[in-house]
């Protein structure tokens, strides 16, 4: 496990301020017609005169280097620094969810204003803007906009935007109308256009006297960035310092440590702007009120000891009703490491679409996982921990006190695993929803447990690669070297073992993952399992409960549904088309039928299992 931001924190020196930062503040802010969400991190004292904005990357690196930006302001403040961080207009906790025209600028005007709250909040009299890759060429022009910052760090920039959308093409796909799909992200054709016109190298003015830019540590050389910003008579010094290709990686917690932490707060305390303040620094405060988009309204929530939990409740923008579905509260739990919006924003997409239909919705930072720090003793992005089960606990109870009379708990692979504890021990879990589970019951090291092991060898479904089989394309890349044959090999054989043992054993051993599910289900808990049909966790899925749930046939409340040609994530144009209804109509399964309708009749007759496509 990687150290936790507290542990990478910059160690005590010139640039570390003497006392501890206040917890960081929630806040939204107005762009235009859309609105941005943010933290805002109040120095420790003594503080400094300069504040820092951080722009974040756009798309999957946005949400793969959230841990990091979490880590950076943390350090920042503690070192002294107001420090805001926030989400552009469509992008993360954001408001404006649709990809009109003019989208670039609506993340320009975001920076913009993010500059003029960080001022008004922290009273500092200079501003320097922290930008990550398309972050730092937004910064760049940020900057320029305003007539100049003082000091610019600019992190593995991308020295213009078209060398952004390459990245995107080479990652993703480009459709007849221009919108180009990469990593689970959709970016309409004005977008990629805009995005084209976009070149930090050519600032309408000096954006910032002092610059600093980050190189990449697995990449060589300068780049063209820091030679045209000296044309301009910025003082610009390069350097590689490690921590990036950890940081735009799945997301996980603490990637840079100490010393690179370190170099970048006393680079910036380094600044003759950045000169220490003894008097008080304004207080925090954090805003909790309603934020509107669309027929969905949305605010913070905290749950749990202390109230450290920090979530994002959805729900109808006229409140919830008093209806079964105003009573019927949903709980997202976490990806892996993945904050509350999930994996290409796809929680915010589910939260929005469930409380447009009437159901209030809150995604949850499990302790650990995004802005959520773990609980004393505990590390940082602690998946699969049954201790996790405690913190959902924790926001069913904030979910009663707002109404819910029932809960369904929903969770992509580790957040499938942590409904299903907690369902197991909570009767107030009146639904489960687990979508692409590859663990549900995990000792790590347990003895004999070879078939849990291989589920943490990523690798498709059997039936996946029974298929190609019959694909001269496959064989092609096969004799090529393409494909990786043992790995295949291991997790057919890891299958087949596990099929013999249970063969072998049959009538005398306790299947206990199949036996608890059975439990769950007579106990009246509403089970629906999605799986890609092509996903790594579908031999796991079908090797407890069978193919299409067949072994819990005696189990009406038990449904299992594949999603046709989908990823780990439901990432792929047409993936949230098929999941987002097929969630919306499991729920509204679940509510009173209506009269003239019997039980298990036409409320149910969505649940008959979909076939995988071939």
């Amino acid at each position: 496990m990687t150290p936790s931001p507290a542990a990478a924190a910059p160690a005590a020196d010139s640039t570390e301020a003497s006392a501890a930062a206040p917890p960081p503040a929630s806040l939204t802010f107005d762009v235009g017609g859309g609105w941005c969400f943010g933290w805002y991190h109040a120095p420790a004292l003594p503080w400094r005169d300069l504040a820092v904005v951080l722009c974040s990357p756009v798309g999957h690196e946005a949400t793969c280097s959230y841990p990091t930006q979490v880590q950076l302001a943390t350090a920042l403040a503690r070192a002294g620094f107001p420090v805001l961080r926030f989400d552009y207009p469509g992008t993360g906790d954001a408001g404006d969810d649709a990809l009109p025209p003019g989208r670039v600028e609506a993340w320009l005007a975001g920076a913009e204003a993010a500059v003029a709250q960080v001022r008004a909040r922290s009273q500092a009299r200079q501003v320097a803007l922290l930008g990550i890759r398309l972050g730092a060429t937004l910064a760049v022009e940020t900057a320029a906009r305003l007539g100049g910052v003082d000091s610019l760090l600019l992190w593995a920039p991308c020295p213009t935007g078209k060398a952004f959308v390459r990245e995107l093409r080479a990652a993703g796909v480009q459709e007849a109308d221009g919108t180009l799909h990469a990593m689970g992200h959709a970016h309409a054709a004005e977008t990629v256009e805009q995005l084209l016109a976009l070149d930090a190298t050519r600032p309408q003015c000096r954006p910032a006297q002092r610059v600093l830019v980050v190189g990449r540590d697995d990449l060589p050389g300068e780049g063209p960035l820091p030679k045209a910003l000296r044309a301009l008579g910025a003082e610009v010094e390069h350097r590689v310092l490690p921590g990036y290709a950890a940081m735009v990686d799945e997301p996980r917690a603490g990637v840079l440590d100490a010393p690179t932490l370190q170099a970048v707060a006393g680079w910036l305390a380094a600044s003759p702007a950045a000169g220490v303040r003894q008097d008080p620094a304004p207080a925090p405060v954090e805003q909790l009120q309603w934020r509107s988009t669309g027929a969905v309204r949305e605010t913070v929530v905290r749950a749990g000891p202390g109230a450290s939990l920090v979530g994002v409740l959805a729900e109808p923008a006229g409140g919830t009703g008093q209806d079964r579905r105003g009573q019927t509260g949903v709980l997202l739990l976490n990806v892996g490491g993945n904050h509350r919006v999930g994996p290409h924003r796809i929680y915010t997409s589910i939260a929005r679409s469930l409380a447009n239909n009437g159901y209030p919705v809150l995604r949850l930072d499990l302790g650990g996982i995004g802005d959520s720090p773990p609980a004393p003793g505990r590390p940082w992005a602690d998946l699969y921990a049954k201790t996790s089960t405690q913190d959902v606990r924790a926001a069913i109870d904030a979910l009663a006190q707002r109404g819910c009379r029932d809960v369904v708990l929903m969770g992509i692979c580790s957040g499938s695993y942590v409904a299903f504890q907690t369902a197991l021990v909570d009767e107030r879990v009146g639904g489960i929803v687990l979508m692409n589970s590859r663990l549900l019951e995990w000792t790590p090291g347990r003895a004999g447990d070879r078939w849990q092991d291989s589920m943490q060898q990523y690798a498709k479904s059997s039936d996946h690669y029974r298929r190609a089989l019959f694909k001269p394309a496959v064989w092609r890349r096969v004799l090529r070297g393409q494909v990786n044959v043992r790995l295949i090999a291991r997790r057919f054989l890891a299958l087949a073992a596990a099929r013999l043992r249970r063969w072998l054993a049959f009538g005398r051993a306790e299947e206990p993952l199949l036996a608890k599910m059975q439990r769950l289900c007579a106990r009246g808990t509403d089970v629906l399992m999605l799986v890609a049909d092509a996903d790594d966790g579908r031999d796991y899925v079908e090797f407890h409960f069978g193919r299409d749930g067949r072994r819990l046939q005696g189990a009406p409340r038990f449904r299992m549904a594949y999603v046709p040609d989908a990823d780990h994530t439901f990432s792929r144009p047409g993936n949230q088309e098929i999941v987002l209804p097929l969630l919306l109509r499991y729920l509204d399964a679940r509510l009173p039928a209506q009269p003239g309708v019997q039980a298990g009749g036409e409320a149910d007759a969505w649940l008959s299992p979909m076939r995988p496509s071939a």
